[in-house]
């Protein structure tokens, strides 16, 4: 057995290699992103402000932990 890695470009070829494994030819598995990858993206999603301070933090933490307390800190 032979493992492939292929990056699909075209609908119809995905449609093509789903019909592949409907009969039993080839089978398909997902993967997953490598934690680089993942870090990566979540990195390009965080805002670019550094002016968050430690308390900031500490009160969103709080915040989650007690969710009743979240009313009175914003």
């Amino acid at each position: 057995m032979e493992t492939l890695t292929i990056e699909i470009n075209n609908p119809k070829a995905k449609r093509l290699i789903d019909d592949l494994a409907d009969l039993g030819l080839i089978s398909v598995k997902e993967s997953k992103p490598s934690w680089k990858e993942r870090w990566q993206e979540l990195a390009k999603s965080l805002p670019d402000s550094e002016a968050i301070t430690e308390e900031d933090v500490m009160d969103e933490v709080s915040a989650v932990r007690n969710p009743a307390l979240s009313v009175f800190l914003v």
